[in-house]
């Protein structure tokens, strides 16, 4: 295995992860467990965190919340020699898609696109979380075909939204424009007709209102009927020619 790890983390070096995580403001806790690391900085410690991540879910809103309450405590030239010794920069990229979507701070933001800069995607793409649900299980049927924005961006495929806010477990995360296609198809063709709050559920409430309009609107043979939040969309039928 190249990159930064050695193998796939253990529980034990997980707990030692989250330990020197939460030694740095991080929302985690740990033990001090023996490990085979000897990061020299915190931004090495943040870039080895972003290899583990595609091995462990719960470290995306770790990292998540770690970068938006400490972003200001890194160095984003050491961040980025670290992560080309990442084998997967790309892991940590999609954490930062997701602290863009989340602040509105400028400086954050341009941060977050300095990292990124020069990165390319992971081509073919791969599933993001590399211990994913069985593929018959209920969870995979239901997310099956579906990708959150930050994960399509850096080349992934992945459904898990990271939780913003510990206390009212809010999370953050929008499908990409292919995934909200997708789903409107589907419910297009299973639905006689459906409303604007049918489609915000089918994505759960993953856009706003108003680019929910412009995904309906964006759909050739979609028409409304009526006005305003009562209005249904119905698929436009094509009528056929007497004699053909």
């Amino acid at each position: 295995m190249s990159g930064l790890l050695a193998h796939a983390p253990t529980e034990a070096e997980l707990e030692r992860l989250y330990h020197d995580l939460a030694a740095l403001g991080a929302p985690s806790v740990g033990r001090n467990r023996p490990w085979p690391y000897r990061p020299r900085s915190r931004e090495q410690l943040v870039a080895l965190a972003g290899e583990m991540l595609r091995y462990d879910a719960r470290l995306l809103s770790i990292l998540l919340q770690y970068f938006l309450g400490h972003w200001s405590t890194l160095d984003p030239l050491q961040l980025r020699s670290a992560m080309r010794g990442m084998r997967w920069p790309q892991a940590l990229l999609v954490v930062l898609e997701f602290v863009k979507a989340e602040t509105s701070d400028a400086e954050l933001r341009h941060m977050a696109d300095y990292l990124g800069a020069g990165f390319t995607r992971i081509d073919p793409v791969e599933r993001f979380f590399l211990d994913a649900e069985r593929p018959a299980s209920r969870m995979a049927q239901r997310s099956l075909g579906r990708n959150l924005r930050a994960y399509a961006r850096w080349g992934f495929v992945g459904h898990e939204k990271p939780i913003v806010d510990v206390t009212t477990k809010r999370t953050v995360g929008r499908y990409d424009a292919e995934t909200r296609i997708r789903i409107l198809s589907e419910l297009a063709a299973t639905t006689e007709s459906f409303s604007l709050a049918d489609y915000l559920a089918a994505v759960d409430h993953a856009v706003s209102r108003q680019q929910a309009l412009v995904d309906l609107r964006g759909v050739p043979n979609l028409r409304p009927t009526g006005h305003g939040r009562g209005a249904r969309w119905r698929v436009k039928k094509v009528r056929s020619r007497k004699g053909a």
